[in-house]
Parts: structure tokens; C-alpha cells; sequence
């Protein structure tokens, strides 16, 4: 009992950080670090791989592993992820996203310097696996905003997104094989060895002064009294204990959505408390949102690998035979959509209509407008239609990421709610 009145005093005198400018600049920062991380290695994946296994970019087997490399990283960002929010429950938030950047200054440094495609494998599992932590970055966020704010908090995060949308396509187009477009600089020197690393290397550079940043601004969310629980002594017991209000479960639709989003649950009325056993029991509309996110997930990004590929093929084949520049400029038109969407169009909608049919707005129009890549493929010719050619490709894009993106921020701020009075890091 003693113990417990203490670690209610403890709790009582944590200082929770607000929302403010320099919390979003940090929680910002890392957030464009991963942004950055995904779309890095999608203008020159192609040549890489090609290069490896000594085969034309459009030959099936590079195809083939293109998607394996580039799916090995989302795949191990989401087994990894519990991991890493079970990590941030026991130990903080603060230390779980800093030991997870940290990884993320190596692993790119060792993806760029691999000679092999078992290397590049590991170092994007690798990669992968630290990145797992982009899930606390969430957490952090979700436990510092109220109904007042959310929609700005987790619509800045798509923010920063539309930002490592332009800062990684830029990257890994214009630095690689360096010593190729810049021999005076570069010729004879490990760049040249190794084509590769140069924008591996610069992202490795940003990474650390994120986590420089991280390491002095940063603040923990987390109580004291709420950390390691797992490595104190706990006495056997038969009883139940009492649980948040969180179990008793009632869908409202105050704050910012009047669209019946699950905002924070409440008990049911007459209820005070609910007890319950020790257990871990996720009330439905979580399991729901999280599901639903993790198709969101999944689908956006086979739809951009499936994107890169397709407009990556030679002529001969009805292709745009796009290289890495090509496909960096495509996602940087893609980066001001999303930057146009969060900034003028995001907000004010959720404000109007309501999270839920904004997500259903942006679901119908980023599917609308990529079934029609049958119709912009009619354009592939470059002797024919030249520059031309990028202004369907450019409009299909622009629209796509801004739809997109009008669901990603409604995604978080769905679980936020429904995991309100739970342990947000698991």
C-alpha cells in the first residue's frame, strides 16, 4: 500500500511535456529520419541489384529481389515493432528511440559499403529492425496531445514525411556513383569502390545530429514509477486489480470528430471502476484501428515499389525506362502534394467533416487516381511525347500521396484514442 501511495506521489510530481514547438521539432526530426531511411534506396534499388547479379534492371530475377529488399525492411519494422514498444513500456521513450537512431547512423553506413547481396540484405534487416522504434515516435506524440490538438500533432508528422519525401529521392538520385558524374572529386577515391555509400554515408550524418538533438531536448513521458516494473518483486496474488476506465468501453463523438471516431473511452455510466485479472486484453476498436493501419501500411508501400518498377522498364518492354533521377523527380512532385495536403487542405478538413470521412475521402481518391496507371502507361514513348510524358505520371502522383496522407494521421490518431489508458508503447 505504502509503495503504492509513492509511486502515485511519484507520478504526481513527473512533469509531462506539453506539446509546444520544441517537442514537435524533436519528435520531427526523427520522424524525417525514417522518412529519409524508406525512400533512400528507391531511385538506385534497380541499378543495385542489377549490379550485384550482373542482369538488366528489367530482368525478372532483379525484379523479384528489388521487392524482397525493399519489403525485408517494412517486415521487420513491424516484427520488431511490439518488441521495441514493450522496450519503451519497461525502460522509457526517450531511451528506446535513441538506441533505435542510434542503429540507424550504422546500419545505412554498412548497407552502402556491402559487395554482396547477402551484406545488403543483413544491413537492411538490420536497418529494419532499428527503424522498428518509428512506432514510440507515435506513442510519444499520442501521449502529449489531447482533442484540441491531435489532429495538428500527427498531421505535422506527415509534415516532416512530405519533407524526407523530397530529402530522400534527392539523396539516393544525385549521390550515387559519384565518381561517375563527378570524377574530378570523386575519381579514385572509396567512393568509387564503393558507388553506393556516398548517400548512405550523408544519411548516416543526419541520423547522428537527429540523435544529438534527441539525446539533449528530448523529454520522457514515462513516470519513474511506471519503468522496469518487470525487474521489481511482486508479491503472489489471487486478487484482482482495478484497471482504467479503459475497459468499460462507450464510443463518443466530442473533441474534434463528429464523425464517430473512437475517441478515449469512458466507463459506462454508473460504473466507477472495472476490475479485472492481471491479463493483457485489448478492447476491439484498438485490435480494429491497429489492423486497419497495418493494411494501410502494407498497401501504400507495395503500391510504391510496384510504381518504381513498372516505370523503370526499358521502351522495349512499354516502359518509361525511368532512371534515379527520373524517379527521384517523381517522388518529390509526390513530396508537394503531401506537403500542399497537410498544410492547406488537412487540418481545416478534420475540423469540418471529421476524421473518419476525411480517411474515406483519401482512400477513394488515392485508388481512383492510381487505377488509372493503365491510362498514363499510354504515354511511355520519350521520342514521342517527351517531357509530356512526366504530366500524367506528375498528376497521378501528386493526388495519390496527398489522398495517402489524409489517411496515415487519421490512422494514428484513431489508435491514440482507442488506446487511451492502456500501455500506448506495446
Amino acid at each position: 500500500m505504502a509503495a503504492a501511495e509513492m509511486a502515485s506521489c511519484e507520478d504526481a510530481q513527473h512533469r509531462k511535456p506539453r506539446l509546444n514547438r520544441k517537442t514537435l521539432f524533436v519528435i520531427g526530426a526523427m520522424n524525417l529520419i525514417d522518412c529519409i531511411n524508406v525512400n533512400l534506396l528507391t531511385p538506385y534499388v534497380d541499378k543495385m541489384v542489377s549490379t550485384y547479379l550482373n542482369q538488366s534492371p528489367q530482368s525478372p530475377a532483379v525484379a523479384h529481389t528489388v521487392g524482397m529488399l525493399i519489403g525485408l525492411y517494412s517486415l521487420c519494422e513491424v516484427i520488431f515493432s511490439p518488441l521495441w514498444g514493450t522496450f519503451a513500456d519497461k525502460v522509457g521513450r526517450k531511451p528506446a528511440l535513441l538506441i533505435g537512431l542510434g542503429g540507424s547512423c550504422i546500419a545505412p553506413v554498412v548497407f552502402g559499403l556491402g559487395t554482396s547481396l547477402p551484406t545488403i540484405f543483413a544491413a537492411r534487416a538490420l536497418d529494419g529492425f532499428f527503424c522498428g522504434n518509428i512506432g514510440v515516435t507515435r506513442t510519444y506524440l499520442g501521449e502529449i496531445v489531447d482533442e484540441s490538438n491531435e489532429a495538428k500533432g500527427f498531421s505535422f508528422l506527415a509534415l516532416c514525411f512530405s519533407v524526407g519525401l523530397f530529402v530522400g529521392p534527392i539523396l539516393g538520385g544525385e549521390l550515387v556513383f559519384p565518381a561517375e558524374r563527378a570524377p574530378h572529386i570523386f575519381g579514385g577515391t572509396i567512393f568509387e569502390t564503393y558507388p553506393f555509400l556516398l548517400p548512405n554515408l550523408t544519411y548516416a550524418i543526419f541520423a547522428a545530429i537527429a540523435w544529438v538533438i534527441g539525446c539533449i531536448f528530448l523529454e520522457e513521458t514515462l513516470p519513474a514509477s511506471q519503468r522496469c516494473s518487470c525487474l521489481r518483486r511482486r508479491a503472489p496474488s489471487a486478487e484482482t486489480v482495478e484497471l482504467p476506465p479503459a475497459m468499460g468501453l462507450v464510443r463518443s463523438t466530442s473533441g474534434t470528430d463528429p464523425s464517430g471516431a473512437p475517441t478515449r473511452f469512458v466507463p459506462d455510466e454508473g460504473e466507477s471502476s472495472v476490475t479485472a485479472p492481471t491479463g493483457k486484453r485489448y478492447p476491439v476498436e484498438l485490435i480494429q484501428t491497429i489492423v486497419s493501419y497495418c493494411g494501410l501500411s502494407g498497401a501504400t508501400a507495395a503500391q510504391n515499389q510496384l510504381l518504381i518498377l513498372l516505370v523503370s522498364y526499358e521502351k522495349s518492354a512499354g516502359g518509361f525506362e525511368f532512371g534515379p533521377r527520373d524517379i527521384g523527380f517523381l517522388q518529390n512532385i509526390g513530396a508537394v502534394g503531401l506537403l500542399s495536403s497537410q498544410l492547406f487542405l488537412y487540418p481545416k478538413l478534420t475540423k469540418k467533416f471529421g476524421f473518419l470521412n476525411v480517411f474515406l475521402l483519401g482512400f477513394c481518391m488515392a485508388h481512383l487516381s492510381y487505377g488509372l496507371f493503365p491510362v498514363y502507361g499510354l504515354f511511355y514513348d520519350k521520342d514521342k511525347y517527351g517531357m509530356w510524358r512526366f504530366v500524367p505520371l506528375g498528376c497521378m502522383q501528386f493526388i495519390y500521396t496527398a489522398s495517402t496522407f489524409m489517411m496515415f494521421p487519421t490512422a494514428f490518431a484513431f489508435i491514440n484514442r482507442a488506446a487511451e489508458g492502456l500501455n500506448r508503447g506495446a
